[in-house]
């Protein structure tokens, strides 16, 4: 569980199949960033990042989700879940209980909340509207229905370079919006490492691990009062 912590600095010399650039230690043309595997196995042979998300799936029974039906999935790394883990393992401590695993919360918990990150449908960068956080009314990104039918948003920012304004890089933004549709302000948020991953059946856009898995929300409180 535990991970290095500048294991988000990592994501871009683990994800270059991604980046369209030259390898030039070997001659092997552009890289593509298309994969033969399905999501499951993509993330499966990434243990570095992902074997902690592996288990969670597992527990949550959304493998064949992600091993046959083509969605696209925003893929939380380790980080996310140890931040999670620790801190709902430092509530328990606080009020005398045992500490967890990912195999001691019951699958329907982590069932409901990793259905956020995934998405039915295949949502390239090019796919997804523009969001501006600080002038949401003119550019909102897009809301949208996750799997399980919690309302999410997804955005990509236009950032600037050398002082002007949107030529800079482009990022996708994943936002948990819920019943607060048009609040995009106050919407928990977390940015995209690496985007446009696309194994056989759909997209993933790896997230940078800086939030909490769930963006913190509920989650926490949910597993205290359904877990002895």
């Amino acid at each position: 569980m535990k991970k290095n912590p500048l294991i988000v600095c990592l994501f871009a010399l683990l994800f270059l199949a991604a980046c369209n650039k030259k390898d030039y230690f070997r001659n092997t043309g552009l890289q593509s960033g298309v994969f033969k595997e399905n999501i499951y196995e993509f993330l499966q042979q990434r243990p570095f990042l992902f074997d902690s998300l592996v288990q969670v799936i597992d527990r949550s029974g959304m493998k064949e989700i992600l091993q046959k039906e083509t969605v696209t999935f925003f893929a939380p790394p380790d980080q996310s879940l140890m931040f999670t883990m620790n801190a709902i393992n430092g509530s328990r401590y606080a009020q005398g209980k045992d500490s967890l695993r990912i195999a001691d919360i019951p699958g329907d918990i982590w069932r409901r909340y990793l259905s956020h990150y995934i998405f039915k449908g295949r949502y390239m960068m090019n796919d997804i509207s523009r969001v501006d956080f600080a002038r949401a009314a003119l550019y909102p990104g897009q809301n949208i229905e996750s799997y399980d039918g919690f309302i999410m948003n997804m955005g990509v920012v236009y950032g600037a370079y050398s002082g002007t304004q949107d030529v800079g890089p482009r990022t996708i933004w994943l936002s948990a919006v819920g019943s607060n549709f048009a609040d995009l302000a106050r919407a928990l948020t977390e940015q995209v490492a690496t985007s446009n991953l696309q194994p056989q059946n759909g997209v993933v856009h790896a997230l940078a691990g800086t939030a909490f898995f769930a963006y913190g929300s509920d989650f926490i409180a949910v597993v205290n009062d359904n877990v002895p």
